[in-house]
């Protein structure tokens, strides 16, 4: 049990605490502890009968068990722990807000294509920003296939199609992911100003190590702090 506790306890706290959200949730609906229409998007419902759970549930319900839920499991923990820790140096209140700013955008495809779940979709967001944060780490998948990380969200998309299914949400996470990296690390580059910036509430409510290096655009944090470099997984430097 203490290579289980070991592996626990490494998990910085978002990635934790949403892969214990999702893991669980899946779980209890699949073996009936939680009917399972209680869980997915449902605009109706909750405008109707204020079932305002549903704006956070599809995130973390996955729908049926099997080898896709495993994968998605596997590909949260891993990619989820890398950008929390190396791209945003465990600053918990940035990598949250991240999230946030993520579901609320793939909401608007949960409401207009439909997709009643959203957790593949969150997911595929943060396979593609961690992506594009290393873009040159060297990838293998199945049957000996080799790239770039660059290209791993697309791999994975075309990989969907193979298994005989229509990569809608993960499509969407994707481009979801892609607006994300634009608003927070490509224009602040161009224009020297942030237009998504953590808002002060949740920086005093998980207050964080404040050893992630400034981003273009931000102005200098109080408390006088010195600034660190991370490497993400790999060994690459931040892009």
């Amino acid at each position: 049990m203490s290579d289980l506790e070991n592996w626990w306890k490494s998990l910085p706290p978002v990635t934790k605490w949403l892969f214990t959200a999702s893991f669980a949730t899946t779980i209890a609906a699949n073996f009936g502890l939680i009917p399972a229409s209680w869980l997915v998007l449902d605009f109706y419902r909750l405008y109707r009968n204020f079932e305002i759970w549903r704006l956070v549930t599809p995130f973390i319900y996955h729908g049926r068990l099997g080898f896709p839920f495993l994968m998605n499991m596997m590909f949260l923990v891993r990619y989820g722990s890398s950008v929390e820790k190396d791209c945003f140096m465990n600053e918990t209140a940035d990598y949250l807000w991240m999230i946030i700013i993520g579901g609320l955008l793939l909401l608007l495809p949960g409401y207009f294509v439909p997709l009643p779940i959203l957790g593949i979709s969150l997911i595929m967001m943060i396979i593609y920003y961690w992506a594009r944060k290393n873009p040159d780490i060297g990838m293998s998948f199945f049957f000996g296939l080799r790239f770039k990380a660059i290209y791993l969200p697309f791999v994975l998309i075309g990989f969907r199609i193979l298994l005989g299914g229509t990569p809608i949400s993960e499509i969407f996470g994707v481009l979801v992911g892609h607006i994300y990296y634009f608003l927070v690390d490509l224009v602040p580059l161009t224009h020297q100003r942030r237009i998504i910036s953590t808002p002060q509430f949740l920086k005093d409510w998980f207050p964080g190590p404040n050893s992630r290096p400034l981003r273009p655009g931000e102005g200098a944090r109080q408390g006088g702090y010195n600034w660190g470099t991370g490497v993400p997984l790999g060994g690459g430097r931040p892009q």
